[in-house]
């Protein structure tokens, strides 16, 4: 029956300094002892092993067949242990984790996509895994421990016991093809839109959920003729002229052909959050909060 052992790390790297040296007096002067407790230390290894290491002779010391094995061994288990400990340190200094990050499927755009690229750029051993949610979504998970944190346009409050934070402020615009009578204004006013058709990213992966009732409150409901995946095809289908859309001014700084984004004389808040439990936050998770801060 075999013996199930545990050995302490530091004596199997009093052993490989002694089957490197194959010399007690270097060895103990290598790991800064002296060489009656590096003996003894030894002797214990071979008496918990069960075997011995080393063959002893007056004046050299030379290693039995169980002796290399274990030399080999301790070199493997030993650097996979300091591969461990510095891992742990680390995540420790935030510098490796990985973080389960919810977000809408606008954030990614326009202010926090420099900064998110920055940060895992210089984070390079830390993993970012973006999970495209709507906010009722995000909040559901975080509560649940499945999420370390979400961002979103704080189209609900997060829950007791969670930090919110600003990312930045935004305002919803409106979107609309460059031949739209409503492009050649300086600025529209919701109701303006009660008779528009609308192209629309899914509510359950976005804020969609927030505007409708936005515009609801408005005294109207939003005529969606059209739901996409990804926002660059809400654009293209505006540039053909298949509708408008509401969208975070994130999108007005870049240039998209066809498409003019005029301001809402209402403002609609799109400010930017991060929710996280501060409490739960592992280093890594401060570390990129600080970063989206700036």
């Amino acid at each position: 029956m075999e013996r199930a052992h545990r050995i302490d790390l530091k004596l199997l790297r009093y052993f490989l300094a002694v089957a490197e040296e194959l010399h007690f007096g270097r060895a103990a002067a290598r790991l800064n002892m002296s060489q009656p407790p590096l003996s003894i230390h030894i002797k214990e290894l071979e008496q918990q092993l069960g075997t011995l290491l080393f063959i002893r002779h007056s004046r050299s010391v030379a290693l039995t067949h169980a002796g290399k094995v274990l030399m080999e061994e301790s070199r493997r288990l030993l650097a996979s242990a300091n591969q461990a400990l510095a891992r742990v340190e680390q995540i420790g200094r935030g510098e490796a984790g990985r973080i389960e990050l919810g977000v809408v499927g606008t954030a990614l755009w326009g202010r926090m996509r420099p900064a998110m690229r920055h940060f895992l750029k210089a984070n390079p051993n830390v993993e970012v895994l973006f999970r495209e949610k709507s906010p009722g979504m995000q909040m559901a998970l975080l509560e649940r421990r499945e999420l370390d944190a979400g961002i979103w346009r704080m189209a609900i409050e997060p829950a007791v016991g969670f930090t919110s934070i600003r990312l930045h402020e935004s305002a919803f615009m409106v979107a609309v093809p460059e031949d739209h009578d409503l492009a050649s204004r300086d600025s529209v006013p919701l109701s303006a839109l009660r008779n528009e058709y609308f192209v629309t990213l899914p509510s359950v992966h976005s804020d969609w959920g927030f505007l409708q009732r936005v515009c609801q409150q408005a005294g109207f409901s939003p005529m969606i003729i059209r739901e996409v995946v990804e926002p660059q095809t809400v654009l293209a289908m505006i540039s053909m002229g298949s509708g408008i859309t509401l969208m975070a001014d994130g999108y007005a700084q870049m240039s998209w052909p066809g498409v003019v984004f005029r301001p809402l004389e209402e403002r609609i808040p799109a400010d930017l959050y991060i929710v996280y439990d501060q409490q739960q936050a592992t280093p890594a998770l401060e570390k990129l909060v600080a970063a989206l801060t700036v």
